[in-house]
Order: structure tokens, then sequence, then C-alpha cells
């Protein structure tokens, strides 16, 4: 593993770091640790780059609906994160749907192009290019990347961006196999072409969380090494998802697959 990401914020609005924008954060929580801050220095000491996610959608924000106050509340804790943490790999945006989709859920409808409002499908609400080029500003090689949803593997989002996400191997949606789009090259609004790598994203759980005592079947380490290779083929990268559990510990469970799949994949590349 070269790189991790930490969730900073889902889709409850609760912060994993004492943020001074709201107080459903850490600061409620025994202890008050800094989860982002304990992150990042665990990651720095193992040699591997942390990188963040955080969540467009928040259900706690009081003024939520209030698109400039809320994106500049997402402004404040952005710039929190990116000048007191340190280096910053990469920030994975999530949640974007609900207020890009007339649904406000994440499947996407074709007909929309037609139909809807282009700027906001591509996250006017969020201020997407402004946030975009605040972000770089703080941190120039910070990676941005909007996740597409399960259903649009390898479609850019939101633009700009620097990298493009596939979310789930093989997924089925609508009887269709949502394959994801392959190509390194977008073409911008500008019809200028820009490199932009895919990032395969996939859960050793059945969804992103860890629950107790929920039954599910794990993918085996084969498995494992098999979507390390899949994305390797297609120059990808893997971000692999394992939910830490109650303690903040990974579950054994989880740890002796994942060792079985680093040791398959080492005999692998040895031979």
């Amino acid at each position: 593993m070269r790189y991790a990401v930490l969730t900073t914020k889902h889709h409850d609005g609760f912060c994993l770091w004492p943020t001074r924008q709201t107080e459903y954060c850490v600061r409620q929580s025994p202890g008050r640790p800094d989860v982002v801050g304990q992150f990042v220095e665990s990651c720095r000491k193992e040699g591997i780059t942390p990188g963040l996610y955080y969540s467009l959608w928040d259900l706690n924000c009081a003024y939520y609906d209030d698109d400039t106050r809320y994106a500049d509340y997402m402004f404040a804790q952005l710039e929190e994160l990116l000048t007191e943490y340190g280096p910053i790999l990469e920030l994975w945006f999530d949640g974007g749907w609900d207020k890009d989709h007339p649904t406000r859920n994440w499947p996407w409808n074709p007909d929309w192009r037609r139909t809807q409002n282009a700027d906001v499908l591509g996250g006017s609400r969020w201020r997407w290019r402004e946030m975009y080029h605040h972000i770089h500003a703080l941190q120039p090689n910070c990676l941005v990347l909007n996740n597409s949803s399960s259903d649009r593997p390898g479609v850019v989002k939101s633009w700009p961006a620097d990298l493009r996400s596939s979310e789930h191997y093989d997924f089925v949606h609508d009887d269709r196999l949502c394959e994801p789009i392959l190509d390194p090259v977008h073409v911008d609004p500008m019809h200028e072409s820009h490199y932009l790598p895919l990032e395969y994203t996939t859960s050793l759980n059945p969804d992103w969380f860890y629950v107790p005592g929920k039954s599910y079947i794990h993918p085996s380490a084969e498995t494992v090494r098999s979507w390390r290779w899949r994305a390797n083929r297609t120059q990808a990268n893997l971000l692999l998802n394992v939910g830490p559990d109650l303690r903040g510990k990974i579950p054994e469970v989880h740890a002796k697959i994942l060792r079985e799949a680093a040791e398959r994949n080492a005999v692998s590349v040895s031979v």
C-alpha cells in the first residue's frame, strides 16, 4: 500500500477533526481525539501518503440548502484540512448527487442532459470550479476527485478534476453491467485534452462500514489480489475500503485476508 484515505466527514456531517466551523465534531467525543491528525501522523510514520475523503452532502448542517453559505462552510473546512495537516495526496469528494440530481439520489438518468441545467449537473450548487481552484491555491499537488457513483464508472462528474473514480468492480445497475471508461484522456468543455487517471474503489464489506454481527460474504484473498491486478492492467490505482470496528481497529477477519492477498501478490511479482 502506497497511500491511504480517511473519511474525515461522511454524509451525516460529523467531523473527525476539531473543526472551528461546527460543534458536531470530535470535540464532543471522549478525550477529544483529533482523528485526522492521528491518521496523517501514523501514515507518515509508516511511509504511507495520506489522502482525505470529504462528503459534499451534509445531513447535519442547518443551512445546507443555502448554497452560498454552505459552500463558504465547506471552503473553510477544506482550508483547515489543507493547512493544518501537511501535504495531502488527494481529496476524495462524494455525495454530490444530492444537489446535482433532480431526484437527490445517486442513479444517473441520461435524459437530464436535455431537461436539467448543465451547470447544476456539473456541480455549480457546490461552487465546484471555485472550490477546485481554492484547493489548488492551498496545495497545488493535491489531486481532486468527485465520485461519479457506481452506475457511471470513469465518468468525469464535475470539471475541473484530476482523477476519475470507478466505484466497485462488476457493478450491475438496471440489469446492465457498468463498465468503466478506460481512456485516460478527457476532453474538457473548451475542447482541451487532459490526462485523468482512474482510481478503482471497492470494499471488503458489502457496504462501506463495519456493522457488528452482520452476516455477509467476504471476498477471498485471491479476489482481493485480482482486484489489484485488474487495476494495474489498466494503469489505474486500487483504493480498497476497510471499515474499522468500534475500537478503531481493522477487524481480524479483514486483516487475515489482506495479509494473505499481500503474500500472494508478492509471490506473483517475484515470478
